[in-house]
């Protein structure tokens, strides 16, 4: 490289740094700072492992909810029809999905078996990280002896939420989103504004939850909502290349890009109030 060029390099890199500079030297910009420092300080990396623990688990005890009550009717599990209505999977890769997620009540006794075991081995482990990213955002300590029976609690209601979702949603969507949008948003406000009181024994205020309980509705929604156009081209990619192996690989993304939303948000409420407090006491100094 010669002199001219590395000159100009240096130049543009400092054009860089003076635009990052700029855009962090703002509420904005000071907001975002704070908010994702705070997310990496809670989270430890737990996105990956509640993501695989939320697959080995959750989804196969919603799977044997739906089959032993029936839910769903006929062989088809409500979970593969779903997740093909929604995202317009084509009829190969819907037989994929089908063989891959798809359960009937014949299978009842061990689809129990695989959920009480994925359960005790990763079940339990679920509701522990939340739990601990919430206590870290919040800065505060968490945990006592009867924590194991609120993660029991916590992952069979989850485990339930979803199982209900997928035999629901296609009712609500016959009725219009003018039904399914508000529901969505009420049911997973009180969903996220339950979570981190439950799991950290009521130490916070309902009140200081709200921001980030409705910053999770708002954009998990509209995850939802765009994922067939790209989560659905992603797993036809997938199955045609890999068969099942690829469909289970790119659930698991889809599973990892909600938690990581999830864990996000969680930490979302406390950074505001912190935010909300610099800026005041900023203004404060300036005049």
């Amino acid at each position: 490289m010669s002199a001219v060029e590395e000159r100009r390099a240096g130049e543009r890199a400092t054009r860089v740094l003076g635009w990052v500079k700029g855009r962090a030297d703002t509420s904005l910009g000071r907001l975002a700072f704070l908010w994702f420092r705070r997310y990496f300080e809670a989270s430890r990396n737990s996105g990956a492992a509640v993501s695989a623990y939320f697959t080995l688990s959750v989804v196969p005890c919603a799977l044997a909810g739906v089959a032993y009550f029936h839910l769903a009717g006929g062989n088809e599990n409500a979970l593969a029809g779903r997740m093909i209505d929604h995202l317009r999977l084509d009829e190969t890769t819907a037989d994929i999905v089908r063989q891959t997620f798809g359960s009937t009540s014949d299978n009842v006794v061990a689809a129990t078996l695989v959920v009480v075991v994925g359960f005790l081995l990763w079940g339990l482990g679920i509701g522990q990280l939340y739990r601990d990213v919430y206590a870290r955002a919040w800065r505060i300590k968490a945990g006592s002896a009867s924590d194991q029976a609120l993660f029991t609690i916590w992952f069979f209601v989850v485990a339930a939420l979803v199982a209900l979702l997928a035999v629901s949603t296609a009712q609500l969507q016959t009725k219009g989103y003018v039904i399914v949008i508000p529901a969505w948003l009420v049911a997973s406000t009180v969903f996220w504004l339950w979570t981190p009181r439950f799991l950290l024994h009521r130490a916070i205020p309902i009140r200081s939850l709200f921001p980030g309980a409705l910053l999770a509705s708002f954009v998990m929604a509209g995850t939802i909502g765009t994922s067939p156009l790209w989560i659905g081209p992603t797993l036809t990619q997938n199955a045609n290349a890999f068969g099942s192996f690829g469909v289970v690989i790119a659930m698991l993304a889809y599973v990892l890009i909600f938690v990581t939303i999830s864990l996000i948000c969680a930490v979302f409420s406390p950074v505001w109030f912190e935010w909300r407090e610099g800026e005041r006491e900023l203004r404060r100094s300036e005049t």
